[in-house]
């Protein structure tokens, strides 16, 4: 079955138990200063001015100015904590998300491009991970360890890459900052108390907004007392940072109060409907003087022209309706009049047409597209590229698909959405060896990446069904079972991975007493190396 095709809607469990809760709160508790680490954040930055709507230019302006609050460097045990509490934060965090795979893979490269340009102008250590929750409420939240989530309707609530970028830079500037682990003991107890609620509500906010606002307004009403003065005082710091973040990554600072009034607004008109407030507001407080505050301090930020204020506008405009088509939220009317005025709602209506199997129309909006200039065109890849091989997917067009894939993966080997997207249409046109292969840089990369393990494993499924090797078939089985477990361990489904394992074992050790006993031994250590690192992080205890 197609990981992108046909998906399903990203659905997070109601269920959230006080025991998660309290033990988000106690690993807040437990949080290390984030490690002084290299960071690679090169996303898609080599594409050319021409062809990219992610080209930026940061601002010139003073080096970015952050209060220490550390003094000395970490030790490598500080460093290796820190690691181990980012990982244990990112897999509970994934385990309240039931969902079969990451959101859809371009908008999770252009949040990522974005996320870690922003993460790198004030921290050394690399994002543990970003997480984007299917939910249409406003809210945004940073864990400890160095974990950043967003959900749809953050985004959609905005109104440019800019106000997107001034929620992310806020949460940079929390981690950067420390929020999570300075302060008086009293206070950060009962701050690291409140956001725990916060985070242990992220299950139910995808369901029902208000349940998620009630999780977090009850943790927070526990807390008033002691920790509110605390945490607006770093709310007004996590503007300020988050503000010279935005501006040192090519992003307009003055987005940030405009995206707060947005806000604001839907706070009050909660308020007159007897409603819940957005629950960004509940974990992060929005006062009159927090507003009054950032907006003069925006004033003090040079004004952008015209063209400036809109150079990320047009890729803004991709975003925006990629996530109205991926998360159903659009209909075929909404759809059909946006895209008189907007190329993005345009490639979202010519999915939506794939989708529902109406293919000559789908044809009629791709040659509308293909019918404009050349340059526009070009600005649209690789998101075009991909769409038009969605369409072809819905009618088992896989080789073809991948024809199209390929080209743009060659112009953009770096971009780990035309790597997923290719890899799947090559496992489907019975090519899973060179599927394999798209795939493997990207565990080596980001060993948390779920969406690269599920499609190795449905790789190495079409591997041993296909080949006619029984040598071959035999180590791809094993293989998948391999990877299925790796996707099990970073959903924090621990037994699961641990039986995965052990059945992949079983399976190599009957190896041994045959003609492949060679290929046995490499496999079985593997294996026993990966029950060892699941036991490890079962164990972990903040």
């Amino acid at each position: 079955m197609s990981l992108f095709c046909g998906r399903k809607k990203t659905m997070l469990s109601i269920a959230v138990s006080s025991a998660f809760a309290s033990g988000v709160a106690a690993a807040l508790l437990m949080a290390i200063p984030a490690a002084a680490n290299s960071i690679d954040w090169s996303g898609s930055s080599n594409q050319t001015e021409s062809t990219n709507y992610n080209s930026w230019q940061p601002a010139k302006t003073d080096t970015l100015s952050l209060p220490s609050l550390r003094g000395q460097g970490l030790s490598f045990a500080e460093q290796y904590q820190n690691k181990l509490l980012g990982e244990w934060s990112l897999r509970n965090v994934n385990g309240s998300i039931k969902m079969e795979h990451d959101h859809d893979p371009w908008i999770q490269e252009t949040l990522k491009d974005m996320t870690w340009r922003l993460n790198a102008q004030a921290r050394q250590q690399a994002l543990m991970g970003l997480v984007i929750i299917d939910s249409p409420s406003i809210n945004a939240f940073a864990a400890p360890g160095g974990v950043i989530g967003i959900n749809t309707g953050t985004i959609l609530a905005a109104k440019s890459m800019d106000e997107l970028a001034s929620v992310i830079a806020h949460e940079v500037a929390h981690l950067s900052q420390h929020h999570y682990e300075s302060g008086v003991d009293d206070s950060k107890k009962a701050l690291l108390m409140q956001v725990g609620g916060m985070l242990a509500a992220i299950a139910a906010s995808a369901v029902d907004g208000d349940a998620a606002a009630a999780v977090m307004m009850g943790s927070q009403t526990a807390t008033m007392n002691s920790s509110m003065a605390f945490s607006r005082s770093n709310e007004r710091e996590a503007d300020r940072i988050g503000m010279q973040i935005m501006t040192h990554a090519g992003y307009d600072p003055r987005a940030m109060p405009r995206f707060f009034a947005t806000m604001n607004q839907q706070s009050q008109l909660n308020q007159s409907e007897n409603q819940f407030l957005p629950s960004f507001i509940l974990s992060h407080p929005l006062t009159n003087e927090r507003l009054s505050d950032s907006q003069s301090r925006a004033q003090s930020y040079p004004s952008l022209s015209l063209s400036q204020q809109q150079r990320h506008q047009a890729l803004f405009d991709l975003l925006y309706w990629r996530v109205q088509s991926m998360g159903k939220h659009a209909s075929k009317t909404t759809l059909t009049t946006a895209a008189n005025n907007s190329v993005g709602a345009k490639l979202a209506l010519m999915n939506w047409y794939g989708e529902q199997q109406r293919f000559k129309d789908a044809e009629k909006v791709l040659s509308e597209i293909n019918a404009l200039p050349v340059e526009q065109r070009q600005r649209l890849e690789p998101l075009l590229s991909i769409t038009h091989s969605q369409v072809l997917t819905e009618q088992d067009k896989w080789s073809e698909a991948a024809e199209i894939l390929d080209g743009q993966h060659r112009l953009y080997p770096e971009r780990r959405d035309l790597r997923i997207y290719l890899a799947e249409a090559l496992t489907n046109s019975n090519q899973p060896a060179k599927a394999q292969a798209l795939l493997k840089p990207l565990i080596e990369q980001q060993p948390s990446d779920r969406y690269a393990w599920q499609s190795l494993q449905l790789a190495n499924e079409k591997l041993a069904k296909t080949t006619t090797s029984p040598q071959l078939a035999n180590i791809a089985t094993i293989n998948a079972l391999r990877y299925r477990s790796q996707d099990q361990l970073w959903s924090n489904r621990y037994e699961s991975a641990l039986i995965s394992l052990t059945q992949a074992k079983q399976l190599a050790e009957k190896l041994q007493n045959t003609t492949q006993a060679n290929s046995a031994r490499p496999l079985l250590a593997n294996i026993n190396a990966e029950i060892k690192a699941v036991k490890t992080a079962k164990d972990f205890k903040p």
